[in-house]
């Protein structure tokens, strides 16, 4: 019994260590990503009219190939004054060119400082990593 006990932790220490050099091995090291908003407007506020819609770029790049990458959208205030046309992802690749498209859909002058808070939430996966950004801006619509 002693003996099967003896050998059962062995392996147990043995897969332990075997583990461990796998985790640390050269080709386990944490990717480099980089994610960028290629066209965010440069004083942090959108301005849309009615029905005007307006494409985000997304651009992520990586040195290692990524299972899938992500952006999704958020507003502060969802649907008062802008709408989100979905989502976009990529999958298995090193780089990737993401979309996100808005449209002001009414008026955010009685929202504070006149516009709706938002923002692009970008989320690259590598197995059990994940890299995530994200990017603030406001939307004003008169």
């Amino acid at each position: 019994m002693t003996k099967r006990l003896l050998i059962i932790t062995l392996i147990l220490l043995a897969l332990g260590i075997f583990s461990t050099v796998v985790l640390a091995a050269p080709g386990n090291t944490t990717p480099n990503v980089t994610i960028t908003v290629l066209n965010l407007p440069p004083d942090g506020i959108l301005e849309l009219g009615v029905g005007e819609s307006y494409t985000f770029d997304i651009l992520v790049v990586s040195d290692q190939p990524f299972k899938s990458a992500m952006a999704l959208p958020a507003a502060y205030f969802p649907g008062r004054g802008i709408f989100f046309h979905g989502s976009d992802h990529a999958s298995q690749n090193t780089t990737a060119l993401l979309h996100l498209t808005v449209t002001g859909k009414g008026s955010t002058a009685e929202l504070p400082n006149g516009a709706n808070p938002a923002s692009i939430n970008v989320g690259v996966r590598f197995g059990g990593l994940t890299v995530g950004q994200t990017f603030d801006f406001g939307v004003a619509v008169p």
